[in-house]
């Protein structure tokens, strides 16, 4: 697993389990589903140890008011931190962020105390991280 990830090691089980319910629900927050965001649930479902058949359960069971709720009971600094970026990273993933992706991240970074200028900050730092990626891939010629 790679280093970035982890953070993942310290979360309790019902903590994956929120992560996850988190990033399906940003999948479904701009009303468009595209390809990149459900590899990104797939592959993510295995990292937190979800199953497919669970994270399908989760997105036909979907309930946004429940899950700000659940996000909610992440009071460990850190640990709300690296679920803004990871949201970050899922409603960058396709062409930009929407206005309701926008809307959902800071709905939960509040639920868990997280400042408008640290979102920023992480979202910056994510959009960067892309960038190089995408510029590492075209100059090793893998685009």
């Amino acid at each position: 697993m790679d280093k970035e990830y982890d953070y993942i090691k310290g979360l309790t089980s019902e903590e994956k389990r929120i992560f996850v319910e988190c990033f399906c629900c940003m999948v479904y927050s701009d009303k468009k589903v595209v390809k990149e965001e459900i590899d990104f649930l797939k592959s993510i479902g295995k990292m937190y140890g979800i199953e497919e058949k669970e994270i399908v359960s989760i997105l036909q069971n979907l309930n946004k008011a429940t899950i700000m709720d659940k996000a909610g009971s992440i009071t460990d600094r850190k640990k709300a931190l690296h679920l803004v970026k990871e949201l970050c990273f899922l409603a960058n993933s396709d062409t930009g962020l929407e206005d309701d992706e926008i809307d959902f991240i800071i709905d939960i970074a509040e639920r868990m105390n997280v400042e408008s200028d640290k979102i920023k900050q992480i979202n910056k730092w994510v959009l960067d991280k892309i960038v190089l990626l995408k510029t590492g891939n075209i100059i090793l010629e893998a685009e």
